[in-house]
């Protein structure tokens, strides 16, 4: 019997382990795989990561450009390289200064562009502001690559012409001796460019080129003895127009104005003084220095105020005050003849007499003062001169003892 229990029990054993060897799940293949991995290794991920293109770029071919300008480009030049342009989906440029972005460029990897230009308008069309800028490349792979970038370096849009200032010492110049020169001092500026030149020209009374100047940079200091560029001395009491023409380095041109005043000028002579020209404007045709433009008479009087200043102080000296004209017959010898003996005599007198008594009003003795009419006998340029000959139109003043 003892033997019949213990056959039953080995069977009832036997039976147990089986079922529990059955009941035991299985164990998958990949994670079987990776649990007999190392523990510093991992699983190899589905999709691989896209790969770096490589470097586009693009460059700036200017430091700066000026839409304005009138003289340059107008607009600034971008270089552009595309990595792996084979793989290029789209690509886009961005231009942005101190507003944000003014202009975008894009398209497709069908034409990839070598470069582009910007005429510093934005995308409606209207121009960007001033200031400093740069231009931004997106480059678009799709899946095949990462996306690429590049920048310019910063360039500067300037549309503001430079100014300056022009000043002179002393401001009432007399070139009598020839160590006597005006200071002539300039100054530009801009706020985004260098300066790059300037052109100072001095004109003479009626607006002909009298002389010149020009240099580099943004100062200038200068020496001019009273001379123009063929030699001749400025006119007694006179006022010379100076134009000042700076440019900048993006082609933005400004332009600034002065006068130089010429004192009553008293030049030496073998006998004594002569003063060249009293500068006083008559009406056409007349003695009459009253019955002129505002601005014209009230000059007349300032100057005939210094004339007679001026002779106060050489009050042992004779005075003679000769007048002068310009022959419009210069042309007709006949004609000539008849302008200078009816209408230029007569009248270069009269004004002659015109200056004696406002110096006599103003307290020079009539006896020391002698007048002379010499018409068109005298001139300094050919009446044929159109540009030059308003310097023979005048009256001059000699000082003799």
């Amino acid at each position: 019997m003892k033997h019949s229990v213990a056959l039953v029990l080995a069977a009832l054993l036997a039976a147990l382990a089986m079922a529990c060897q059955t009941a035991k799940p299985a164990v998958p293949a990949q994670n079987a795989q990776a649990s007999a991995a190392t523990p510093t290794q991992q699983a190899p991920a589905q999709t691989a990561s896209a790969a770096d293109a490589g470097a586009s770029a693009i460059r700036a071919e200017a430091e700066g450009f000026s839409p304005s300008a009138d003289k340059g480009p107008g607009s600034i030049d971008f270089s552009l390289t595309f990595a792996k342009s084979e793989s290029v989906k789209s690509w886009k440029v961005q231009i942005a200064g101190p507003a944000g972005v003014q202009r975008t460029i894009a398209g497709s990897g069908a034409k990839l562009p070598s470069s582009l230009s910007w005429d510093g308008a934005t995308d409606s069309g209207a121009p960007a502001p001033e200031g400093r800028y740069t231009a931004a490349l997106s480059v678009d792979y799709g899946s095949a690559y990462k996306p690429g970038a590049a920048s310019t370096k910063a360039f500067v849009l300037d549309r503001t012409p430079p100014t300056a200032t022009i000043g002179f010492n002393p401001a009432l110049f007399a070139p009598i001796d020839p160590t006597d020169t005006l200071a002539i001092s300039l100054a530009a500026h801009s706020d985004l460019a260098a300066i790059d030149s300037w052109k100072l020209d001095i004109l003479d009374p009626a607006g002909n080129l009298f002389k010149s100047f020009s240099g580099k940079g943004a100062a200038a200091s200068l020496r001019w003895d009273g001379k123009g560029s063929k030699g001749d001395l400025v006119a007694s009491a006179a006022d010379y127009p100076v134009s000042v023409t700076i440019r900048d380095q993006y082609g933005n041109t400004g332009a600034a104005k002065g006068t130089i005043h010429i004192d009553l000028l008293a030049l030496k002579t073998p006998s004594g003084f002569r003063i060249p020209d009293t500068r006083i404007f008559f009406k056409p045709f007349t003695s009459d220095y009253r019955d002129v433009p505002i601005k014209l008479q009230k000059q007349n009087m300032a100057r005939l105020d210094e004339l007679a200043a001026k002779l106060k102080k050489f009050p042992d000296y004779k005075i003679r005050i000769v007048g002068h004209a310009v022959m419009i017959h210069w042309d007709n010898p006949a004609l000539g003849k008849i302008e200078e003996e009816t209408i230029l005599l007569p009248l270069s007198k009269a004004r002659a007499e015109a200056i004696k008594q406002a110096m006599v009003d103003r307290g020079i003795p009539a006896g020391l003062i002698a007048t002379e009419g010499v018409g068109a006998s005298d001139q300094i340029v050919p009446d044929s001169d159109l540009a030059e000959r308003w310097q023979n139109r005048r009256t001059a003043v000699f000082l003799a003892k």
